[in-house]
């Protein structure tokens, strides 16, 4: 309809340049207008006004039947429009009964634009799925992030890689509507010579005529511009200033060419209204004809669509049986796993000792639950561990100390047990001490610390050592979580002397992190074997080939700061290091107590300065991050104090420890438990 009122407007714009044309010469038919300028004032106001009376009505009845001719127009527009839609669909159901016999073609249905609630919904339902794994798994995730090894995280996986598909699916429908289904159908299983195509074809046929008759359009009527200004200018210098008649001679004459291009319209519509039906009346035979095959179709369609729907909701229900189950059995893992030797299924519960403390032991949380586990077969070694039913079920990080001989492992374990005892650290944190064997030997170790002043014995090394356990709650902000934090207190020979053969030395380097223990005042050579052998073996037990990087953290502890001030180490200006150590310390965190993520990056890039003065040339970071990939920090710390700086007799000095709880807690928040600030 356009293109044939731009053909019928184009037509009488050109007639009507040719008439103006005409016009513009001496002895044409208007020629009697130009005279009107010779007459006097009074006669042309007449004449004017007998023009304008018989003028004025015209227009008005003009614009009146113009106006019904527009509405008749717009209502055989209306008529044509439905015929045409409905046509347009029975040529394209009748292409995609044919493509559709094609497995593609009922594929490529689905992403049709009719479908994009159904994807939507899928969605949703994936990623509430995901969402509720995420949230379980968070830790894991964590430290996929920080630093640890995730486990069982193939759910998870599995539905964001499936939530990003239908993600995009489901955005490309609504962004792009129909246009993929139709690509997918016409490119990948339907011809050359399809419905779709050939209405694109149509579509870009009239298009393309359409812009080329609307620049025609523009060139004409610019022209007729110029000519009818040219025109009127005589005829309005002659009549009244308050006069109509060019105003409405123009509204006449675009009037005209309007009605021309409704006729048109109007002509167009209603054979193409009659063309339509008749091809609509064939198409519906052919429908009729083939009704089996469109029922079919239409069958095998809704066929597919709802085992894809079953297929999403079967794989949420089962990603949810999936997820449920994995809950279940790892409950079940930490249920049935020894913190101490990691065995399986050996621990069993203590019956009480007669009915009346059964009676009054009326919660089973209460009693005991002991390991019975063969932790070494050549000596029949039992694990004995023993811990209440009640920490059970909770999560189990375990943290060994490792380092050398009297590198203040034990030192700074006991001092960090009486620190937490007495409750002498942030609000922030929540660590409440758990009844265990190796308590009672810690409680002891700070009693001949603080009363007597006598310095902690050596470790003994026969046996994997009692955990100091902790319970532990973090400061998640989507669900704070308790966590039972185990620490061994290895003996120096375990990482100087012993090899991956020993079941001691596996056991200490099977954990989630580690606090490895750095002597200031102690040569490099077999600080720096110790670490290297550290290193090997957990390669090796870890099963890590070389070149990857192992998801775990360590805290290397740099232990007995305080005694760094009997060494004279001095900078490359002269200045001593020590004391620019210490007041750079002081710096850093003027009340020690900090545990802002921040500051315990500015003590550990402080004290890889140290390293450079007081053990040149041992490169610690290359060694510790070739295996650990970045997931370490240097932690200063001293059990004593900084008062006193200097002093080893412990009954000269004052008990005011520095930086014990910090490699804890670092490590606590890379394995996935959030709690510095």
């Amino acid at each position: 309809m356009a293109v044939a009122r731009l053909d019928a407007g184009n037509t009488l714009l050109a007639a009507e340049i040719a008439r103006l044309e005409g016009a513009s010469r001496a002895g044409s038919a208007v020629e009697w207008l130009r005279e009107l300028g010779k007459v006097d004032a009074e006669m042309r106001g007449a004449l004017g006004e007998a023009i304008q009376q018989g003028v004025a009505p015209l227009v008005e009845n003009h614009e009146q039947s113009l106006a019904a001719l527009r509405e008749r127009v717009a209502e055989a527009q209306a008529a044509w429009l439905e015929v045409r839609t409905d046509l347009n669909r029975a040529e394209l159901l009748l292409g995609e009964i044919r493509d559709s016999r094609l497995i593609a073609g009922q594929l490529a249905s689905l992403l049709s634009v009719d479908k994009r609630w159904f994807w939507l919904f899928g969605v949703i339902a994936v990623a509430a799925l995901l969402g509720v794994v995420c949230h379980d798994r968070r830790h894991e995730i964590r430290k996929l992030l920080n630093g640890g090894r995730p486990k069982a995280m193939g759910l998870s996986k599995l539905l964001a890689v499936l939530l990003a598909l239908m993600t995009a699916a489901t955005l490309a429908m609504f962004l792009l509507g129909d246009r993929i289904y139709e690509a997918l159908l016409t490119a990948g299983v339907g011809s050359a010579d399809s419905p779709r195509h050939e209405l694109q074809r149509r579509a870009g046929a009239l298009e393309a005529e359409q812009a080329a008759r609307a620049a025609a359009r523009q060139s004409l009527e610019e022209h007729r511009e110029e000519l009818q200004a040219a025109f009127c200018r005589p005829f309005a210098d002659a009549l009244s200033p308050r006069s109509r008649l060019p105003l409405d001679w123009r509204q006449l004459r675009d009037g005209v060419i309007g009605a021309a291009e409704e006729i048109a319209a109007y002509r167009a519509a209603f054979g193409g209204w009659e063309s339509d039906r008749a091809e609509l009346a064939e198409c519906l035979e052919q429908l009729q004809s083939q009704s089996a095959a469109a029922i079919g179709t239409l069958r095998l369609r809704h066929s597919i669509r709802a085992c894809l729907g079953v297929l999403l909701l079967g794989l949420t229900a089962s990603g949810g049986f999936w997820y449920w189950g994995g809950v279940a059995s790892r409950r079940k893992a930490t249920r049935e796993t020894c913190p101490l030797c990691l065995g399986q299924g050996s621990l069993e519960r203590e019956e009480a000792a007669d009915a009346e403390d059964n009676a009054e032991d009326n919660a089973d949380d209460l009693r005991l639950v002991r390991c019975h586990h063969v932790i070494s077969k050549n000596s029949h070694e039992r694990c004995d561990f023993s811990f209440r039913e009640a920490y059970r079920p909770m999560t189990k990080l375990c943290f060994p100390t490792l380092g050398i001989p009297q590198a203040g492992k034990t030192h700074w374990l006991a001092m960090l047990y009486w620190v937490l005892n007495r409750g002498s650290y942030p609000k922030t944190i929540q660590f409440e001490r758990v009844r265990s064997q190796s308590a009672e030997n810690f409680d002891r170790i700070v009693e001949e610390i603080l009363n007597t002043r006598i310095g902690t014995a050596a470790t003994q090394q026969d046996r994997i050592p009692h955990p100091l356990v902790f319970n532990f709650r973090d400061r998640d902000p989507i669900g704070r979580s308790n966590v039972l934090v185990n620490i061994f207190d290895y003996s120096g020979e375990v990482t100087s002397e012993m090899d991956a053969h020993d079941y001691r030395r596996r056991r200490a380097l099977d954990a989630d992190g580690f606090l490895f223990f750095l002597d200031p005042t102690y040569p490099s050579e077999v600080q720096a074997k110790a670490l290297a052998d550290f290193r090997e073996d957990l390669r090796l037990i870890k099963g890590v080939k070389a070149g990857r990087r192992l998801r775990l953290p360590v805290a290397l502890c740099v232990s007995k700061i305080d005694l760094l001030a009997r060494h004279d180490f001095r900078l490359e200006d002269g200045r001593d290091a020590i004391a620019a150590f210490y007041e750079d310390l002081a710096r850093i965190d003027p009340s020690g107590e900090s545990t802002a993520l921040a500051v315990l990056e500015q003590r550990s890039q402080l004290t890889q300065r140290l390293r450079d003065v007081i053990w040149p040339g041992w490169q610690i970071e290359r060694q510790v991050d070739d295996l650990f990939g970045g997931r370490f920090a240097f932690f200063p710390l001293t059990p004593v104090g900084l008062d006193g700086r200097g002093e080893t007799d412990l009954s000269l000095r004052t008990i005011s420890p520095f930086g014990l709880l910090e490699p804890l807690l670092w490590l606590l928040q890379m394995t996935g438990y959030p709690v510095l600030q």
